[in-house]
């Protein structure tokens, strides 16, 4: 009798927890993935499909080119948007291409469309648009449950949560998740150039790289309205890459008001002359780096929020996806996983402490995340 009623019980919890079993099973397979080289992906060894479509999506101006993959599970599809970041692959990048199929093998219904200004490192408001028609597109396929999520990645996050925040689709946004994201923009140009970050009484610093801001002003000279100072500033970019340093600061003595407003804000590594060199920008600038800040659209978003990121991360500083959690007024729709030195390769030799950092708890909060990510997907 005690083992019939063992034998039921067990059947029982079996019946329940099926769909959680499933969603740890394939958390944890798509963890594995994500943290490993695209070749040694397992979850495609495992599970068949999906079956990719390429597709063109009518944007306001131009034609945006997607990749829709759609998994061989029948019924409805939870619709996910990835937005890649600041990549000159975009769409085709391994690892990108890699979480799209494990993604949509999972069951969720995932398309990954190509956006011109990322490619280009010229992101633009523009981009948020064309993110929103993408997931028009997308939630109107066949399959389609009525509310779908989005994903950003890196610099991506921002446009992608701008996009959310629209009143044309933010009803239909269930969740919204970021893996790399920022809060605002001036706070991560701050980083870029000093390396300093600070927020809720954490302090850091980091040497910054240089030449990423000149490849940032490089590609976006077009927003200071002065003709010359833009092709003036351009000949002196191209002289500091070519290391004739000397030539490209007399070259810059040139410059008129604009420019040199761009060139001594570029030049600086100081934190304590950043707000004053800021002000000073031209205004066009200004305006750009505020039109493209979440911070101001963040209280639109009406679905839940999933935030990680790498606290090791050089490029947008981890303090930001703290920003950008603490802004959720509800904090039952935000979850934020911190990840300890997961943007690094991993040495040769490593201390047990920082092993654990890495591997166990950074693995598990990654785990969460993506489990949270099934779960409001309605994965089971």
């Amino acid at each position: 009798m005690k083992k019939i009623l063992l034998l039921s019980a067990l059947i029982i919890a079996g019946i329940l927890f099926t769909s959680q079993i499933k969603r740890a099973c394939l958390s944890l397979v798509i963890l594995i993935d994500v943290i490993r080289a695209p070749e040694q992906a397992v979850l495609g060894r495992l599970v068949g499909g999906p079956t990719v479509t390429k597709v063109k999506v009518p944007g306001r101006d131009r034609v945006i080119l997607a990749d829709l993959y759609r998994s061989h599970k029948e019924g409805k599809l939870f619709p996910l948007l990835l937005v890649h970041g600041l990549n000159p692959t975009g769409k085709d990048d391994e690892q990108l291409v890699l979480l799209a199929k494990d993604l949509a093998r999972a069951g969720f219904l995932v398309m990954v469309p190509e956006f011109e200004g990322m490619k280009t490192l010229r992101i633009r408001t523009s981009d948020a648009e064309d993110i929103l028609r993408s997931f028009l597109y997308l939630s109107k396929a066949k399959q389609t449950a009525f509310r779908g999520g989005m994903m950003g990645l890196g610099y991506g996050a921002g446009p992608m949560l701008l996009a959310a925040a629209d009143a044309r689709i933010r009803d239909k946004v269930g969740v919204v998740a970021t893996f790399g994201g920022y809060y605002d923009l001036r706070t991560v140009m701050l980083f870029s150039l000093t390396g300093a970050y600070e927020y809720g009484g954490l302090r850091g610093h980091i040497r910054p790289d240089a030449a990423l801001r000149w490849m940032f002003a490089y590609k976006n000279l077009d927003l200071l309205r002065s003709l010359p100072d833009r092709e003036t500033l351009r000949a002196v970019i191209e002289k500091r890459n070519r290391y004739e340093l000397v030539e490209a600061e007399k070259l810059a003595q040139s410059l008129g008001r604009e420019g040199r407003a761009l060139y001594d804000f570029l030049v600086n590594t100081e934190q304590k002359r950043f707000a004053q060199l800021y002000e000073k920008l031209p205004l066009t600038v200004r305006e750009q780096v505020y039109q493209l800040s979440p911070s101001r659209a963040v209280d639109y978003i009406t679905g839940s929020f999933i935030i990680a990121h790498g606290t090791d991360d050089s490029s947008i500083p981890y303090t930001e996806s703290q920003r950008l959690a603490d802004a959720v007024s509800d904090k039952n729709r935000a979850h934020l996983a911190l990840l300890p030195r997961f943007m690094h390769d991993e040495p040769l030799e490593i201390s047990a402490g920082d092993w654990f950092k890495r591997h166990v708890l950074g693995g598990w909060r990654l785990y969460g995340a993506i489990y949270d990510l099934l779960e409001k997907g309605g994965i089971h």
